[in-house]
């Protein structure tokens, strides 16, 4: 009798694949590999666009080649606020449906590229509890703090040259572009007072609470003499929110009247005794009132900014509903200032203020769309009574009120990696901080049983 051996069905074979491949994929750390990608980020972010490229890569990739993607992926479309992050990508690709200039619209794709890929990478990392949470703020706390202390070291080699360049509108150097800096160290303000209020420790207490307020106190005396608006302007928001938290949360009233007034002293000090300070505001001054006179404005970057506003103001009269297109936004703001203010036309501007820029690109739609998905991360369980992450949402739109704040990679690396970062957070289970741990093996440590 002849026997034949029976070939094997795909439903033999395809869970043997699966058993193969989660075999390959439990001597990978997804915990280890995602929060070093987190790292490379927020290193990144300081010394290498080539570095913050690799972190968000690394997210990709610990996402994609994992055996929980279908899981993954499921939480990823059942989550509001992740999919309201990804539809920042879709405003500005339907918007090239009427886009004449292909190139700069793939450049602006590209741009976006991370609210497309990024929000589903976050699922992938096991955990972001408390204590993984915090120390990952504490060490781009003390790693900018270590930028901003590098950057004053610059000023005391060239203090008089500097000082003067203030008031023809530059400012001291600093590792990366000076606006975004300034947001970064303004976020460390809020950071340091966080991590004070949620009494972190990392090893030593009683050295690290004087680190965390000496640190906290330096960077705010840092970003006044930066003297850079945008992050001045973040800082005292968020300031002021937390002199409202202390009223609100604790009744402390004369804490919150003291850091109120301790804000109005130190703008007037500042402006007294800070050369910088003093220097930059007395130029904004001048900028605007050679820009209401019309007279030597080509070089003053104010009356860019000013130009620039009011050609999205024209633009979104002009197309309410559909904009000009995120491709053709350069070229239509340009051809305003050639139209009305020619001495600062050529310099392929864009709107200074975000939301105008994506209402002139887009139209009315596109911008209330663009606005309530930045928004609703704050609304995710009720995320905006966290004080850490409403002070970023604080610092982010002010920014954006005056900058075209995600419109570089850093902007865009900087603010989705810490909303990313909170997101993830809040959907972690309260669980207690385990203490005597190595750090790296608790941020890197492998999860087990999370599915």
């Amino acid at each position: 009798m002849q026997h034949h051996s029976a070939s094997p069905s795909e439903s033999d074979t395809a869970p043997r694949r699966r058993n193969w491949w989660a075999h390959i994929s439990s001597f990978v750390d997804h915990q280890f590999i995602g929060v070093l990608a987190l790292l490379f980020i927020m290193i990144g972010m300081v010394v290498s666009e080539a570095m913050m490229s690799m972190g968000m890569i690394g997210l990709a990739l610990n996402a994609v080649l994992n055996v929980n993607f279908k899981n993954n992926f499921r939480h990823f479309l059942q989550h509001r606020a992740l999919i309201a992050l990804t539809c920042i990508f879709l405003v500005y690709a339907v918007s090239g449906l009427w886009s004449e200039n292909t190139g700069w619209y793939i450049d602006r794709l590209r741009m976006k590229l991370p609210f497309l890929l990024l929000p589903f990478t976050l699922p992938a990392i096991p955990r972001m509890d408390k204590v993984v949470y915090q120390r990952l703020l504490a060490v781009f706390f003390v790693w900018i703090s270590l930028a901003a202390l590098y950057s004053l070291s610059l000023y005391a080699l060239d203090y008089d040259a500097i000082t003067t360049g203030y008031r023809e509108g530059r400012v001291l150097p600093t590792p990366v572009q000076h606006i975004r800096f300034s947001l970064m160290a303004a976020l460390c303000v809020a950071i340091g007072g966080y991590l004070l209020r949620e009494r972190f420790v990392w090893k030593y207490p009683g050295l690290e609470r004087k680190l965390l307020i000496g640190l906290t106190f330096f960077l705010i005396l840092y970003l006044h003499i930066l003297a850079v608006r945008s992050g001045l302007l973040a800082l005292y928001g968020i300031l002021l929110y937390y002199a409202i938290l202390l009223i609100v949360e604790h009744r402390k009233w004369w804490i919150a009247l003291l850091l109120t007034a301790s804000i109005v002293v130190a703008g007037v000090v500042a402006y007294r005794y800070v050369p910088s300070f003093q220097n930059r505001i007395n130029y904004s001054l001048y900028s605007l009132r050679m820009f209401e006179q019309q007279e030597q404005i080509r070089d003053l970057s104010d009356a860019r900014r000013i130009g620039s506003l009011q050609a999205a103001a024209a633009l979104m009269r002009e197309h309410p509903f559909t904009g000009v297109g995120i491709g053709d936004i350069r070229d239509a703001t340009d051809a305003y200032l050639q139209q009305h203010y020619p001495e600062i036309a050529g310099f392929q501007l864009m709107p200074h203020n975000q939301f105008l820029l994506v209402g002139a690109a887009t139209g009315l739609l596109g911008m209330l769309v663009f606005m309530a998905a930045m928004i609703w991360p704050l609304l995710y369980r009720r995320a905006w009574r966290d004080p850490l992450f409403a002070a970023f949402h604080l610092l982010i739109l002010s920014s954006c009120m005056v900058e075209h704040t995600l419109e570089t990679q850093l902007g865009t690396a900087f603010y989705m990696l810490f909303v990313l970062m909170g997101l993830r957070h809040f959907d972690e289970p309260n669980t207690p901080p385990q203490e005597n741990m190595d750090w790296i093996a608790l941020l890197g440590r492998r999860y087990v049983g999370r599915q």
